[in-house]
């Protein structure tokens, strides 16, 4: 779990309470350090402070935790995952640890491992928000939409000034095609935290199924500028950049999106009819060939006819292009 900015689950947590209080207001004052070296994005600091600190005091299921937010943090999931687990070996009623475990396996797509995770930290704390959004989403994976929605609305429930809580609904939304219900909460999830990159990019979302081509492109743009790593931004910003017909711009994304996956079929078929937008027909040639290669080696037999049909209309390279 993001721990900055929150406060961690307290001694009353581990049997079941939802009251919460600071790493800092309860633990020893190793632990209490490295919740601030937290905070401050120091993650590898905390690391070795705790490593030192439970060499010493292997039984301190909070310190367990706390690292296993570090690891999570730096989207080291399975060291997280496995401190997740040692806390949970020493207090099996850590209602916190069951959901943070769920996170991570959510994030390494183990669904039904996180689920379990999920389930059992609101059984042992029915108003733990965190998990009931985590559930959301893992609902959402499984596809399960409904129960996602119900869930989602449970935490707003429980914290309604929680944007991430707004989000998760936003998502659950989009997936049900109630698209302005979806705006509307990323809408609020914005207002709430305007450095929140998951609203804007789920807001795009939304947007591109309005078609509102022109805000779907400046909400993806924010949710790069916010979080340049975010792979699937490239690809949605590519979208919205051709449906407005500002192909320049679409080329450059969607090389962007090419760069940071290589094998992904689609972007290179995106790739290709933008090439033929701009009238550049050998190079949309090569594209689609490309793409038509991959969908081939994911045996997606839909895309690798979608990809043939563009090399047809495309006719024959021009005698430069062919190799003497």
């Amino acid at each position: 779990m993001r721990r900055a900015w929150l406060c961690a689950v307290a001694l009353a947590v581990l049997v079941g309470s939802a009251e919460r209080i600071c790493f800092a207001q309860i633990s020893p004052p190793d632990v209490a350090r490295a919740d601030a070296l937290y905070k401050d994005g120091k993650f590898k600091e905390s690391i070795a402070l705790l490593d030192a600190y439970l060499r010493s005091h292997p039984q301190d299921a909070t310190a367990f935790v706390a690292r296993g937010d570090d690891y999570e943090a730096m989207n080291k999931q399975e060291a997280a995952i496995a401190d997740y687990t040692a806390a949970l070996a020493i207090n099996a009623q850590y209602a916190y640890a069951w959901a943070s475990r769920c996170e991570s396996y959510y994030e390494i797509d183990e669904s039904s491992s996180a689920m379990k995770d999920c389930n059992r930290a609101i059984e042992l704390d029915p108003k733990m928000t965190y998990a009931y959004r985590f559930r959301a989403l893992v609902n959402l994976d499984q596809g399960s939409d409904q129960a996602a929605l119900a869930d989602a609305d449970r935490a707003i429930s429980l914290s309604p000034n929680g944007a991430r809580n707004l989000t998760a609904r936003c998502r659950a939304y989009i997936a049900l095609e109630k698209y302005d219900n979806a705006v509307n909460d990323c809408n609020a999830a914005t207002a709430i935290d305007p450095t929140s990159d998951d609203a804007y990019f789920y807001r795009g979302r939304a947007e591109i199924a309005q078609q509102k081509w022109s805000a779907a492109a400046v909400d993806l743009a924010k949710a790069l500028k916010l979080n340049p790593g975010d792979t699937n931004a490239y690809y949605w910003l590519t979208k919205a950049l051709m449906a407005q017909g500002a192909y320049p711009d679409a080329l450059r994304t969607v090389d962007l999106y090419i760069q940071s996956d290589v094998d992904d079929a689609d972007g290179h078929f995106m790739r290709a009819q933008i090439e033929e937008k701009l009238g550049d027909a050998d190079q949309a040639r090569i594209s689609a060939t490309n793409a038509q290669r991959h969908y081939m080696i994911v045996n997606d037999q839909a895309g690798a006819a979608k990809a043939q049909a563009l090399l047809d209309s495309l006719g024959k390279p021009s005698p430069s292009a062919v190799p003497p």
